[in-house]
């Protein structure tokens, strides 16, 4: 098993924490990162393959989410 650089974990991680926090389907989710549906799920098949600007976006997004959910400051 291959094992996956950090910053691709936690990638995966804020995935599933944005689509958690938003309750968003995959297609509200690709919609509004600006992707089709089958590139956020070839994204979750291999994260490797989302570009920096999407990466920045998931992280922005979580970090936005979580400031509403009051997780963080």
């Amino acid at each position: 098993m291959v094992k996956l650089p950090a910053y691709i974990i936690e990638f995966q991680i804020a995935m599933d924490g944005v689509k958690r926090y938003t309750g968003w389907t995959d297609e509200e989710f690709a919609q509004r990162l600006g992707v089709t549906d089958r590139t956020l799920r070839n994204i979750r098949k291999d994260p490797c393959s989302a570009n920096g600007g999407l990466v920045l976006r998931v992280q922005s997004m979580l970090q936005e989410y979580r400031k509403k959910a009051g997780v963080i400051g």
